[in-house]
């Protein structure tokens, strides 16, 4: 075989095998990303979501929900009680909500896009949402074609349900929202470097 061929695969399969990043054994959150170059954390839920008509083993998705209690600007005087926890211990006052539906539960990538084409629903599609004391929507963000946005499943463990992922995701913001709020924060939202361990729930619809 030509040297240079050789080594070329050599290369492929080397970074096929590349060991993907993982969150750290001691992170107290379950998920944690950058958002506009800023840190950002919360508490995530993998929600398999199964049918009456359903067997659970045909369940073949997911859905992605993460809260926080972070402040954000122009939220006035702040979360009540005022908690900066990532909502790790459920008692906190939820001001940011991020949703990704219809990952598949199998390893690999899958981009925003593929994944709002296995919507049934026409609004089931990743967004971002700020919300205030009251749990009132203030200002959303959602998938309008903008790249990089994916998410790739990395780990399955199929003894404790535990899944490992990445993700990267650019969102706009939303002008439809009724009196939006005008907070100068920029009309895009871009998560990098996304990290994400959860144990999987199942949801039995009746």
């Amino acid at each position: 075989m030509n040297p240079l061929l050789c080594s070329l695969c050599i290369l492929l399969v080397s970074a096929g095998c590349a060991r993907q990043p993982s969150l750290p054994p001691n992170s107290p959150f379950n998920v944690t990303s950058r958002i506009n170059d800023s840190t950002w954390y919360g508490t995530g839920e993998l929600l398999r979501i199964k049918e009456p008509n359903q067997q659970l083993k045909d369940v073949r998705q997911l859905n992605l929900l993460v809260f926080t209690d972070m402040d954000y600007p122009g939220m006035g005087g702040g979360p009540n009680p005022n908690t900066n926890t990532g909502c790790v211990n459920g008692e906190c006052t939820r001001t940011q909500i991020l949703m990704i539906y219809n990952i598949p539960l199998k390893k690999g990538r899958t981009s925003l896009a593929r994944l709002n084409k296995r919507s049934l629903i026409s609004n089931e599609q990743a967004n971002l949402s700020y919300v205030g004391n009251s749990g009132g929507l203030l200002k959303r963000y959602i998938n309008k074609g903008v790249k990089p946005s994916w998410v790739r499943v990395t780990r399955i463990d199929q003894t404790t349900g535990v899944v490992e992922g990445r993700f990267a995701i650019s969102l706009k913001e939303d002008m439809t929202v009724y009196n939006r709020l005008e907070n100068g924060m920029s009309e895009t939202a871009r998560f990098a470097s996304g990290l994400f361990r959860i144990k999987l729930k199942d949801v039995l619809l009746k």
